[in-house]
């Protein structure tokens, strides 16, 4: 497999395209960002599905136009099946920018195995960011997609709509608890880290 980051937008949130052959995952598209295109167009690859781990304004803006111009089905936790559409629950109202208004979802992410194609995850509910926050995990690679759950040395903010430190703090210890230590994590902002190296430095741990 080979994985790209894409960093943009005006909270420098990173979207992932992951490749496996002529076939492409999107996770976490903030911002309608041509990159994403000319990364799926060098490869002539197929997008399978835009996944999302959760639905804040800075992870959802470039779902749309994605979708739109793919055909490829969005997966996100139902406990958020009404942010992608409603300013005041994805935070877009918040922030001073125009009100931000996906089309739903189509396909509710569950906790366990997810199957799209070539692509085989592990769906894990974190909430405590927002009320459906999940984990993507990917086993045989040894990686997974954090969403705002786990930054390098700091964890997400829980003042947005929905938040709750106390749920966060449990999905921390869900985290460490359930996944390898040596398992990178591509955090939907800064650098990727590892569990074991946010276990020696990170004090939320």
């Amino acid at each position: 497999m080979e994985l790209v980051t894409i960093t943009s937008g005006i909270a420098s949130e990173n979207g992932y395209l992951l490749f496996d052959g002529n076939s492409c995952l999107v996770i976490d598209p903030g911002t309608e960002d041509m990159r994403f295109f000319d990364e799926i167009e060098a490869r002539d690859a197929k997008v399978e599905a835009i996944v999302l781990t959760h639905a804040h304004f800075d992870h959802i803006g470039g779902v749309d136009m994605i979708r739109r111009h793919t055909g490829a089905k969005v997966y996100l936790h139902s406990n958020e099946s009404k942010w992608l559409g409603n300013p005041d629950l994805n935070g877009s109202a918040r922030f001073g920018i125009p009100p931000m208004r996906i089309k739903p979802l189509d396909e509710p992410l569950k906790p366990g195995r997810l199957e799209i194609g070539p692509f085989s995850l592990y769906v894990l509910e974190t909430p405590g960011h927002s009320p459906g926050s999940v984990i993507l995990y990917l086993k045989e690679q040894a990686i997974a997609f954090g969403g705002d759950l786990l930054f390098e040395r700091s964890v997400g903010r829980t003042d947005l709509a929905g938040g709750d430190q106390e749920l966060l703090m449990r999905s921390l210890d869900r985290l460490v608890s359930e996944l390898p230590h040596d398992t990178t994590i591509y955090p939907g902002h800064g650098p990727s880290t590892t569990i074991r190296r946010e276990i020696k430095h990170n004090p939320f741990l």
